[in-house]
């Protein structure tokens, strides 16, 4: 499940020198900013590109070649040993499965697509699901075993087949500002595909200020002069809080960008490993401040999947920083977690 939101950064203040790098990567996109001369633009460029392609390479669904690609063709009862750096996703992939109770699962792919949400759908009419097929489908969730000491996954079952998109951008964004640091650029932010990491400071020489997009209200019935019409309408920058941080990684993870409607019916992208089926709940978006980016990424659909009040006691049992928006009728409510309000201050 690809996260639905992009987080903005905003500057202020005298800039330093900076190189601002842009373009596309993993089926999505790549920005960063460095705190840097112009003459080490090139430079930046290659070991950015580098280390992206290292991970499109290993871990895209869409490469016939990547490791996860060839493990997918598998039959049941074989194998595959895994390079290191796969092997380490996937291994932190299945403990934040495990700690979550299934609501986020590595091998949900399969359920993604027949709900039309990945590759194999995008150019048919999606159509819901019948239940003698998903009962089928959901007999391969989690039907791999990894065993550690070889680094290897065998297939349990013929329908069974990793997707590691939920958690490899915030991976790669972690590996390219881990490179960037290791190169001596201390001052930097990496975004790729709405995934941030921050180290160091802005070229203002402050923290740097990355947004949480708002999403907008699913109105019902909106009255003129409602108290919640008005909030709605007078959020025009589309921008729902502004988080200074530095050394650290925000990750967001939404259901309103990507659904479709039958019959009356909303179908969120965001599917449920644990049903089989797409979330109903009425959670708009999950934003997690972490350390690390691939677990900021990989919390962050955990929660879309949990849902407003599930999720919340989660973050909370697990200190974890998270920010949810949660649609009350015709306007939004923030439900920061306690380690959240710890960071960044009580809701506004």
């Amino acid at each position: 499940m690809l996260a639905a939101l992009a987080a903005l950064t905003i500057g202020c203040g005298q800039a330093a020198e900076e190189v601002v790098l842009q373009g596309p990567t993993m089926g999505t996109y790549y920005r960063v900013r460095v705190v840097a001369e112009a003459g080490d633009r090139e430079a930046i460029r290659g070991l950015v590109e580098e280390r992206l392609e290292a991970v499109d390479r290993a871990m895209s669904t869409y490469r016939e070649d990547s490791e996860i690609s060839r493990f997918n063709r598998l039959a049941a009862g074989e194998s595959l040993v895994f390079s290191e750096e796969t092997w380490a996703v996937l291994d932190l992939a299945w403990q934040v499965r495990e700690d979550s109770g299934g609501a986020f699962d590595p091998t949900v792919g399969p359920l993604v697509d027949a709900w039309g949400f990945g590759a194999p759908g995008r150019d048919a009419e999606p159509t819901p699901v019948a239940d003698d097929r998903l009962a089928e489908m959901r007999s391969a969730i989690g039907a791999i075993e990894l065993l550690s000491e070889e680094r290897r996954v065998l297939k349990l079952e013929d329908g069974a087949a990793l997707d590691l998109s939920a958690i490899a951008k915030g991976w790669a964004t972690d590996r390219v500002s881990e490179a960037l640091s290791h190169a001596g650029f201390a001052n930097h932010l990496v975004e790729v595909g709405g995934e941030v990491r921050t180290a160091g400071h802005s070229p203002a020489g402050d923290a740097w200020r990355i947004a949480i997009e708002r999403p907008p209200v699913r109105v019902t019935n909106p009255t003129p002069g409602d108290p919640a019409t008005a909030t709605e309408d007078a959020t025009h920058s589309g921008l729902q809080k502004v988080l200074p941080f530095t050394d650290g990684s925000l990750a967001t993870s939404g259901d309103y960008r990507n659904y479709w409607e039958r019959d009356g019916v909303r179908y969120s992208h965001t599917i449920d490993p644990r049903t089989g089926r797409p979330v109903e709940h009425s959670l708009a978006s999950a934003s997690v401040f972490h350390e690390s980016c691939a677990v900021a990424d990989a919390y962050a659909t955990a929660l879309m999947v949990l849902g407003p009040e599930e999720g919340l006691r989660w973050a909370d049992q697990n200190d974890i920083a998270a920010l949810l928006l949660v649609s009350r009728g015709d306007s939004l409510e923030e439900l920061p977690s306690g380690a959240f309000h710890d960071w960044f201050g009580p809701a506004e």
